[in-house]
């Protein structure tokens, strides 16, 4: 039996709205036998539990559900939809609309006095790469690091448009530049900097190679200056033993060149990591900087370091959502050419 905690009062739900919502059904009215917003509902009841491995395996969570789906919303349907048809309905479905509907209800509210870490990334949509092209579809999302949440999401393609600017647009038009967001290298980009900096954000951002003068001069930094704060962690699994010791340095002094003049760097974060296979003995070493325009970092406040040392873990939360996009759902198996805009 379906048990839900009690919810308070609201103006509508997410099935009355799914059945309010027009545009939201592509099919021709000649000959409709099923209730999409029903279809729907279940579809996303049997995600939330879990049920994310292929059609087959939502499916039948929709058939065990159906009984007690139909007590609680006061409906008469005799049988679950079968397999055959349920692929069938979800292709006439307005993704754009199913989009905006799902963001209202489960969207994101960001608090103005206390600023919440988000990861910035994009993923290639491999479904969507023509035959001789390199590059399809591009998703870009603003992920929680807490939680996993995704605050907004936009899309571009990837022969045409940057995913700089496409994060970018994202960041203010969820006006998460105020926010504390974490990127890859490929967004250490004075126009993305400078947007949260100026707006009040802070950001925490890769530095590799490609930044030629950047990165040796901070790598030089890092080898001749002593950090205000380190950390060590020691992690053990997958046949192999981490190590990594975060440390972080004060360059609110050093010069940089004039693009970067209102991106205001005020700090530098390296991470040195060290794995040893356990099975080999074979060892591996790297080490990664990030860049950053929060300071006041002090040797005897070890917990204002933390959060950032914990951040650059946290980032990794948009892999492990695209990872589960790729492995769970098997995305990239599936290849389309609509557009969800």
């Amino acid at each position: 039996m379906l048990k839900f905690p009690y919810l308070p009062e609201q103006e509508t739900t997410f099935y009355e709205d799914l059945q309010k919502l027009e545009g939201l059904d592509l099919r021709d009215n000649r000959g409709k036998r099923h209730d999409l917003a029903f279809i729907l509902l279940g579809v996303f009841i049997s995600l939330l539990r879990g049920r994310d491995g292929n059609l087959s395996s939502i499916h039948r969570s929709m058939v065990n559900l159906h009984e007690d789906l139909c007590l609680l919303l006061n409906v008469s349907i005799p049988k679950a939809i079968s397999r055959a048809q349920l692929p069938r309905i979800l292709a006439k479905v307005n993704l754009s609309k199913l989009e905006d509907l799902v963001f209202t209800h489960f969207k994101i509210t960001l608090d103005a006095e206390e600023k919440q870490w988000f990861a910035g990334d994009g993923k290639e949509l491999r479904g969507s790469i023509n035959k001789g092209d390199k590059r399809g579809e591009v998703l870009v999302q603003l992920v929680r690091h807490e939680d996993g949440g995704v605050l907004g999401q936009t899309y571009y393609n990837g022969k045409k448009e940057s995913e700089k600017l496409a994060l970018r647009d994202l960041l203010e038009s969820q006006s998460a530049q105020t926010q504390k967001i974490s990127a890859d290298a490929l967004h250490l980009n004075p126009k993305t900097t400078a947007l949260i900096e100026q707006a009040g954000g802070i950001f925490l951002i890769g530095l590799k190679e490609d930044q030629k003068e950047l990165f040796e001069d901070m790598s030089w930094y890092a080898k001749r200056f002593r950090p205000l704060n380190t950390y060590t962690t020691l992690d053990k699994g997958h046949g192999r033993i981490e190590q990594r010791i975060y440390a972080c340095f004060d360059v609110s002094e050093e010069y940089f060149d004039p693009r970067w003049e209102k991106t205001k760097f005020r700090s530098l974060f390296q991470v040195e990591r060290k794995r040893t296979n356990l099975k080999s003995k074979e060892e591996s070493q790297e080490t990664a900087y990030y860049m950053s325009n929060a300071g006041g970092f002090d040797p005897e406040n070890q917990a204002a370091a933390m959060e950032y040392f914990n951040a650059i873990r946290g980032h990794w939360s948009v892999e492990v959502n695209n990872h589960i996009r790729d492995v769970s759902l098997k995305e990239d198996h599936f290849r389309t050419q609509k557009k969800t805009y």
